[in-house]
């Protein structure tokens, strides 16, 4: 396989895992969601975190310009954005926002790394 295949499989589960952690924070924010879902969503949250360095890391390793690792680093800031506001207690009122721009970040990397 080569690298950029690989790359769009993980950053593809990282896209299916980011859409099961978004709905389960809203099942949260909402009051429906148990404690097994929160765990769930906690756990989702970390691997999404791993996924995107993992494809970050494989993306620069494989040679890129200094503008998309301005990306990946935006990118980055929009997850640790995501964990200040859960920290802050603010994910009720700003969650779902930041949980979409998270999901648009998803897409953009998966379309970027599209094997031609």
């Amino acid at each position: 396989m080569t690298l950029k295949l690989i790359i769009t499989i993980v950053a593809s589960l990282g896209f299916m895992i980011a859409i099961m952690s978004f709905i389960a924070g809203f099942r949260m924010v909402k009051g429906t969601g148990h404690f097994a879902e929160a765990r769930m969503h906690r756990i989702n949250g970390y691997i999404t975190i791993v996924a995107y360095l993992t494809v970050a890391v494989l993306s620069i390793a494989s040679g890129t310009r200094f503008l998309f690792i301005l990306g990946w680093v935006l990118g980055f800031l929009i997850h640790m954005l995501k964990l200040l506001l859960v920290k802050k207690k603010l994910a009720a009122r700003y969650g779902g926002y930041v949980g979409a721009m998270l999901i648009i970040t998803w897409l953009i990397i998966i379309f970027t790394h599209l094997p031609k």
